[in-house]
């Protein structure tokens, strides 16, 4: 029987938690990261409890706690300004303003992404922590319609990715910039940008980023009416990796968004509806997550001429919408 950790010392948990990180096992990250902070007394190095909250962040990221992933982010805040070490605060404020994005807390996410970027001015112009200050400034901006202003950014950090070193991290920068591309109606330089994204990856050692990766790259080829062969590619790896990582509920809602809206590129009307209210029959996640689907499903149900479907579903949308807010 293996001996749990606590019983190992603060050291031991430490060396749990970030063993865990590295192998992606997120429910034993969030069972020992706050076990380290029980026994903050034993370790006092920073550097070790900086990296026991970067990743717990990541797990509570990776399952759609953005509620905890906000508490982690005001801990490394805390620890960052203890240490008196801007880079940390800066990295901790990104880490706050990605998940209050992901609760739909738009303008503080866009506030909070300011703020660091603000604070960044102190760092060297060949610091990698450019690329992940320029894909949360670029985030918050999309998310409240700015896209314009979110484009001014893609040239800075386009030449960032240099400075980083991991190829993962740079396939993260080349996803940003293919999804920004599309949707400032470039699906010429979206596609080239998701292709140099995919080329960067290692889907063995991140297989919640490759899934991800895939379902929104089929999304905004199909939003740009390219249905080749290559958007059913990515649909069918997005498949493929969430059938062996189970996907948390905005990761499935999004996987039947998407399956939908290739149903309908290939005509199958009836079965891109069908997937929809299969999907929401057995859904019992959060209910905001469901916005971006039912906005999908009014538009299909337009365009078969079913206005009053379509105002209930966008009426739905928007209820729930608010009511989240």
């Amino acid at each position: 029987m293996q001996e749990h950790p606590r019983v190992l010392g603060g050291q031991s948990i430490i060396g749990e938690v970030l063993a865990a990180a590295s192998d992606g096992d997120y429910p034993r990250v969030l069972e020992f990261a706050p076990l380290v902070l029980d026994q903050a007394d034993q370790h006092p190095d920073v550097k070790d409890l900086w990296l026991v909250l970067d990743a717990w962040g990541t797990a509570a990221h990776a399952v759609d706690d953005y509620a905890l992933m906000k508490r982690v982010a005001e801990l490394m805040i805390d620890i960052a300004r203890q240490a008196q070490s801007t880079e940390y605060e800066i990295l901790a404020l990104l880490e706050r303003s990605t998940a209050e994005r992901c609760a739909f807390e738009h303008q503080a996410s866009l506030n909070t992404a300011q703020l660091a970027l603000r604070l960044a001015r102190e760092l060297p112009q060949d610091s990698p922590d450019w690329v992940r200050i320029y894909q949360v400034i670029m985030a918050a901006l999309v998310e409240i319609g700015d896209l314009d202003q979110a484009w001014s950014f893609h040239t800075d950090l386009a030449s960032s990715l240099r400075l980083v070193a991991a190829s993962q991290e740079q396939a993260k920068g080349y996803w940003t910039l293919g999804n920004l591309a599309f949707m400032v109606g470039k699906p010429a330089q979206g596609v080239q940008y998701h292709q140099q994204a995919a080329s960067l990856m290692t889907p063995a050692n991140d297989m919640l980023m490759w899934a991800r990766f895939n379902r929104a790259s089929a999304e905004f080829r199909l939003q740009a009416d390219i249905t080749d062969e290559a958007t059913l590619d990515c649909l069918k790896r997005a498949k493929l990796a969430f059938m062996l990582i189970e996907p948390g509920d905005l990761d499935a809602v999004g996987l039947a968004l998407t399956e939908s809206r290739m149903l309908s590129a290939q005509r199958q009307d009836d079965q891109a509806l069908e997937r929809l209210e299969r999907f929401t029959a057995q859904y019992s996640g959060e209910p905001v997550h469901l916005v971006p689907l039912l906005q999908w499903w009014a538009e299909l149900l337009e365009s078969r001429q079913d206005w009053s479907g379509a105002e209930d579903k966008r009426a739905q949308a928007t209820r729930i919408s608010t009511k989240g807010h």
